[in-house]
């Protein structure tokens, strides 16, 4: 919990600092900006900018989630398989 309030106060001025930021580059923001057709398709650009940014964040995630689960339910699968035959075949001793 600790950790998740020192995260959140990180990120807390990045998240706050983003609201006036522009997703255009200062060449496509002039020369949308300078057409009467480029005004009206200003704030769809933006909007397909940051898609195109977010993007392949969502795919990674997406990606990263499936294998780390993939990975959780073998470990799980692997504990219960040892446990189950630990409990069934009665352990031989150890000679030394």
């Amino acid at each position: 919990m600790r950790r998740l309030a020192h995260l959140a106060l990180l990120a807390a001025p990045l998240l706050l600092s983003a609201a006036p930021l522009f997703a255009q580059c200062a060449m496509c923001q002039t020369a949308l900006m300078n057409s009467a057709e480029g005004r009206g398709m200003g704030q769809e650009f933006n909007r397909a900018i940051l898609v195109m940014f977010f993007a392949p964040y969502a795919v990674f995630t997406i990606v990263g989630t499936v294998l780390l689960r993939h990975r959780i339910r073998a470990a799980v699968h692997r504990w219960r398989g040892g446990w189950r035959r630990s409990m069934l075949l009665p352990r031989s001793p150890r000679v030394h």
